[in-house]
């Protein structure tokens, strides 16, 4: 299974992001995503943006720096979600597809707003899910990207199994079929044969 990864502002300076490209495609990543955010990402603390010119910098240092054509780069922009300036937005998100970009990933836009980044930006689009939409809503995405979703199954999950207990004392089953997906019989069968079955 492919994994997309977040590298956010590169990790390093764009004469050193070679090792973070480097360090991600040793671990088998498919792909990795660089933001244009400086700081913040939260409500309490002022956005800031990298200037254009910077992070144009930093994805053509990535996209130099790598060594598997395979190996994706895609330049994020926050500044639709930092400033809901689009014309900001798609004015950066060209620039990094000149850079060398293989996608474009401008965060929070909805789908009006990629339909207008897909016209004018000449590379595929990675979008994250807005909550409430279909996955026909990002028909213009080449990526979606489902935010938290095993985590979220997860927190489901438990949280169900939990109030089963509580009001019933129904703890969960598939005992067997967890040992089966784990392999637990080939173990079983090597710690015999090595003698290590105490």
């Amino acid at each position: 299974m492919p994994v997309i990864a977040d590298a956010e502002g590169g990790l390093h300076d764009a004469a050193n992001l070679w090792r973070t490209v480097q360090a991600f495609e040793q671990a088998g990543v498919a792909a990795i995503h660089i933001e244009d955010h400086a700081f913040g990402k939260h409500a309490a603390v002022a956005q800031k943006l990298r200037p254009a010119a910077e992070a144009a910098a930093r994805i053509r240092a990535a996209v130099e720096a790598r060594e598997d054509p395979d190996f994706l780069i895609v330049a994020r922009s926050d500044a639709f979600w930092v400033s809901g300036d689009l014309e900001d937005t798609i004015e950066r998100l060209a620039l990094y597809a000149e850079a060398g970009a293989d996608l474009v990933f401008p965060t929070l836009v909805g789908p009006a707003e990629l339909a207008a980044v897909r016209r004018r930006v000449a590379k595929a689009a990675m979008i994250v899910d807005m909550p409430g939409r279909a996955l026909a809503d990002h028909q213009d995405a080449a990526i979606v990207l489902y935010y938290a979703f095993s985590v979220l199954a997860q927190f489901a999950a438990l949280n169900g199994a939990i109030a089963r207990f509580k009001a019933d004392g129904t703890l969960p089953g598939g005992t067997k079929a967890f040992e089966e997906f784990l392999g637990y019989a080939d173990f079983a069968a090597r710690a015999r044969r090595y003698g290590d079955d105490r």
